[in-house]
């Protein structure tokens, strides 16, 4: 935080400055809404595809749990600068989706579950911690000190459960219905 003082045509312009402040977000309908946001970010975003694989073709197929924003004023969607999150993907290539929910091979998909700081721009960017060694160090970076525990406390068994869900509607909305036989 800091004192800002400017002088501008004789008059002293007083204005505290401070860096953002961030807040964890508790759940609720924001929680929920940006949390779809990231989903849809991520899923669409040319960068992020390539998270996995530099391979054309696999999809991410993603869900999110937000555990801060920033700023902590953030009322709304469209007040928010920068979301906390973890998230949990699958990757598709159309062969799986093709193959229909019944022949969906789970342990065959490659995936990730990081979290990740989504700033909403424009541009939409994202960061994530390295791998390895320097992960630690990536998310102190990343993550203000408020929400670092979160950053490293991931809410895994839920999300799988809930990513397993979302892959199954991915997959069977983009199956086509078998043919109606005529007789």
């Amino acid at each position: 935080m800091a004192l800002l003082v400017v002088a501008a045509g004789g008059v002293f312009v007083l204005k505290w400055m401070s860096a953002p402040s961030t807040r964890e977000l508790p759940p609720g309908p924001l929680r929920d809404q940006l949390a779809a946001r990231v989903v849809e970010v991520l899923e669409h975003d040319p960068t992020f595809r390539t998270e996995m694989t530099q391979e054309p073709g696999p999809h991410p197929t993603c869900v999110a749990s937000v555990f801060g924003v920033e700023p902590e004023w953030a009322d709304t969607v469209e007040d928010v600068h920068t979301v906390y999150t973890w998230v949990d993907c699958l990757w598709l290539w159309p062969a799986d989706v093709t193959a229909g929910p019944a022949n969906l091979d789970f342990s065959q998909l490659s995936g990730l579950g990081m979290p990740i700081a989504l700033h909403l721009g424009p541009p939409v960017t994202y960061q994530a911690p390295k791998d390895g060694a320097e992960n630690g160090d990536s998310i102190r970076r990343i993550f203000p000190k408020a929400l670092e525990a979160a950053a490293f406390s991931p809410p895994h068994r839920p999300m799988r459960d809930q990513l397993r869900q979302r892959v199954l509607q991915v997959v069977a909305s983009s199956t086509p219905s078998p043919s109606p036989s005529r007789s």
